[in-house]
C-alpha cells in the first residue's frame, strides 16, 4: 500500500471491471453526472461474467412487462421475498433494489445502452405467497455487435458450450427455431440467413457479431460508453489502492507494463467478477473445490482490494456462496476445452435423469440450479452422470450434443456423449455397476408412467412444470427411458458466479468493521455480498443486483465532495 500524492492519471471515477455492473456504473457517472470515467479491464476481453451469462435481470414493476399488462407492485414483490427468505431478508439493502431497479431499466432504455424484453417464466417458489407467474424477469433484446466496428472483437466470447462454430450465438427467445429448423419454412429461413450472417462475419470480423443474451447486454453497453467518452483499458489490472489519511483516493493500474497512479476524484467502483478462479479464497469460503465456467481473471481481486482499504467481509455464506450448476466437458480436435454449465432447462426434460457414481438418482434433477446444486453438496456427489435414452436426446438435445437433425459423429468422436444400445452396457462403458443402474432406471421408468415421482416430486413444481414439455402428459417432466440406445454425459458439481463478497450498504458503499462506509470505496455485483445472501428466488439475481448497485454507486459518488 502507498501513499504518496503524486498521479499519473486523474479521472471523476475509476471503475475495476468490466461485466456489466461496471459499464452501468460507468454510464451512470458519465451520462447522468457529466464525470469523467476509467474502466480498467484486467483481461484483453470487455464484458467480465456478464458476458458469459444468460443476461436475465429480476425487476419487479418492470416497464416492459407492465406495458405488457402484467400485473406487479412492489408491495407484492416485498411479500415473495421477506416469505421466501425470512431471517435472512435484508430490508436496507432489498428496499433500495426494489425503489431502483425499475429506475434504471427505464433510464438505460432511454439512453439507448440496453433494450429489454419480458421472460415469460415464473418466480423460482410458487407456492410461496407473492410469487408472480411471469413479467418480473427481463432478458435482452440481440444486438448487432457490428455497430462496435472493430470494437466487437474485444467483446469477451460467451461461453464456448454454447456457441456454434466457436462463436455463433443463440438468443434464448429462439432456442427452439435451433432445435427445430425444418419444423417450419420460417424456422428454416431464421436459421439460414443467420448461418449466411455468421459465414460473413467470421470473414470481415474473425468471429460472429449477432450477439445475444448477456453478450447483448455487454455490447449494448460498450458502444454507449464509447459514444459517453469513458476511458476502456483492457490489459489493465489494478491491484493496488491508493489510500490518503483512510480515504481511498485512487488505483495503481498497470498499462503497456507501466504501473500507474490513477487518481479517483470521486472514487473507487469495484467490478471485478468476484472469487471463482481463485484457488485460495475457494477453499476458504467455498462448501466444495467445485468447477466454474466463470472468466480465468475472476481471482478476488476486488475481495483483496476491499480489504486492504478496510473493508470487511460478513460472515461466510456456506453453501449460499455461489450460483451452482453441474458442468461438463467438452473436447474439440482443436482449440479450447469447453465447459458447459447444464442450467436447469437442459436437465428437465422428459426422458432423462442424474446418477451419482453409485447409479443412484440423488435429488429432483427439474429443481432449479441452486435448489439442484445444494442437493448435490448434500449427497456428497462428486461426480454425476446425465442419462437419457434416444428419443430424450433427439428431442432436446444433451448438454452440447444438439437435438435432431444435427450430426453426433464429432460429438461422439470427442468422448463427449456415451452411447450403449442398453442400460448394462452403458453401465459398464460409464464405470457404474450395472444391476445398480438398472434398478434405478426401472424404478424412475415407473414413476414416469405414473406421473408421479414418489422419491424426490419431480415435476410437481412450478419451476419444474415450466421448464418441462407441456406436450408430455400427465407430468412434463417425466418419460421412461425405454428406447434405445441410451446415452450419458459426465458431469461435476460446479457455479457460474460466486455470491459472497465485501459488506456493503444501499448505495454500494464498502463497509468496515465499525459498520462505517470506508471513504471513496464501493462494490457491485460479485465483489460485493450478494444482498438476498446467496438465496436465488429468481431467475436474474445474480446479473440484476450488480446492474443495480452499480447504478446506485455511480450516482452516490457523483453527489460526493
Amino acid at each position: 500500500m502507498v501513499d504518496k500524492p503524486t498521479f499519473d492519471h486523474e479521472f471523476d471515477l475509476v471503475i475495476v471491471g468490466s461485466g456489466a455492473g461496471g459499464l452501468t456504473a460507468a454510464l451512470t457517472a458519465a451520462s447522468s453526472g457529466k464525470q469523467s470515467v476509467l474502466v480498467a479491464e484486467k483481461t484483453r476481453w470487455f464484458g467480465g461474467t456478464s458476458a458469459f451469462s444468460g443476461g436475465a435481470i429480476w425487476v419487479p414493476m418492470n416497464p416492459q412487462s407492465l406495458q405488457q399488462g402484467y400485473k406487479d407492485s412492489r408491495e407484492q414483490a416485498e411479500r415473495y421475498l421477506r416469505n421466501y427468505l425470512k431471517d435472512d431478508y435484508d430490508e436496507p439493502l432489498i428496499s433500495a433494489y426494489l425503489e431502483s431497479a425499475p429506475e434504471m431499466v427505464r433510464w438505460l432504455e432511454d439512453i439507448d445502452a440496453a433494450r429489454f424484453v419480458p421472460c415469460p417464466t415464473p418466480d423460482y417458489y410458487m407456492h410461496v405467497d407473492g410469487a408472480l407467474k411471469a413479467g418480473r424477469t427481463l432478458l435482452n433484446a440481440p444486438y448487432d455487435g457490428r455497430n462496435l466496428g472493430k470494437m466487437v472483437r474485444q467483446v469477451r466470447y460467451p461461453l464456448q458450450g454454447y456457441c456454434a462454430f466457436g462463436s455463433m450465438q443463440t438468443d434464448l427467445m429462439r432456442l427452439d427455431d435451433w432445435k427445430r429448423p425444418l419444423a417450419s419454412w420460417k424456422k428454416f429461413s431464421f436459421v439460414a440467413k443467420s448461418l449466411l450472417r455468421y459465414a460473413m462475419d467470421q470473414v470481415r470480423y474473425g468471429k460472429g457479431t449477432a450477439l445475444c443474451n448477456g453478450n447483448a447486454l455487454v455490447g449494448r453497453l460498450l458502444e454507449s460508453a464509447t459514444k459517453l467518452g469513458v476511458e476502456l483499458w483492457p490489459n489493465a489490472p489494478a491491484p493496488e489502492p491508493i489510500l490518503q489519511n483512510g480515504k481511498v483516493v485512487g488505483m495503481v493500474v498497470t498499462k503497456n507494463g507501466r504501473s500507474l497512479r490513477i487518481r479517483a476524484k470521486k472514487g473507487v467502483i469495484l467490478a471485478s467478477g468476484g472469487f471463482a478462479r481463485s484457488t485460495d479464497l475457494s477453499r476458504k469460503y467455498l462448501p466444495n473445490q467445485d468447477w466454474t465456467v466463470g472468466p480465468r481473471g475472476n481471482q478476488g481481486d476486488g475481495l483483496r482490494i476491499g480489504e486492504a482499504s478496510g473493508g470487511k467481509l460478513p460472515p461466510p455464506l456456506g453453501d449460499n456462496a455461489a450460483l451452482w450448476t453441474p458442468i461438463s466437458e467438452f473436447r474439440p480436435k482443436h482449440g479450447p476445452v469447453r465447459t458447459y454449465p447444464h442450467f436447469s432447462m437442459g436437465l428437465t426434460k422428459p426422458g432423462s435423469i442424474i446418477v451419482d457414481s453409485g447409479g443412484n438418482r440423488f435429488a429432483n434433477e427439474s429443481s432449479s440450479y441452486q435448489d439442484f446444486g445444494k442437493a448435490t453438496h448434500a449427497a456428497g456427489v462428486r461426480k454425476e452422470y446425465l442419462i437419457g435414452d434416444r428419443r430424450h436426446l433427439r428431442s432436446y438435445g444433451m448438454g452440447v450434443a444438439l437435438p435432431a437433425p444435427y450430426p453426433l459423429a464429432n460429438i461422439m468422436r470427442r468422448d463427449y456423449l456415451t452411447s450403449a444400445s442398453t442400460i448394462a452396457d452403458l453401465a459398464v462403458k460409464i464405470g457404474l455397476d450395472p444391476s445398480t443402474l438398472i434398478a434405478t432406471v426401472n424404478r424412475f421408468n415407473e414413476f414416469a408412467r405414473n406421473g408421479k415421482d414418489l422419491d424426490f416430486g419431480r415435476g410437481e413444481a412450478s419451476y419444474d412444470q415450466m421448464s418441462g414439455d407441456s406436450n408430455v402428459t400427465p407430468n412434463p417432466c417425466l418419460a421412461p427411458l425405454d428406447k434405445g440406445p441410451f446415452y450419458a454425459i459426465r458431469m461435476y458439481p460446479g457455479h457460474g458466479v460466486t455470491m459472497y463478497g465485501l459488506e456493503t450498504n444501499r448505495d454500494g458503499q464498502v463497509m468496515n468493521a465499525s459498520n462505517i462506509a470506508v471513504p471513496g470505496l464501493y462494490a457491485a455485483g460479485a465483489d460485493a455480498n450478494h444482498l438476498m445472501k446467496g438465496h436465488y428466488p429468481s431467475g436474474g439475481l445474480t446479473l440484476g443486483p450488480s446492474l443495480v448497485f452499480g447504478y446506485r454507486a455511480a450516482l452516490h459518488a457523483c453527489r460526493s465532495q
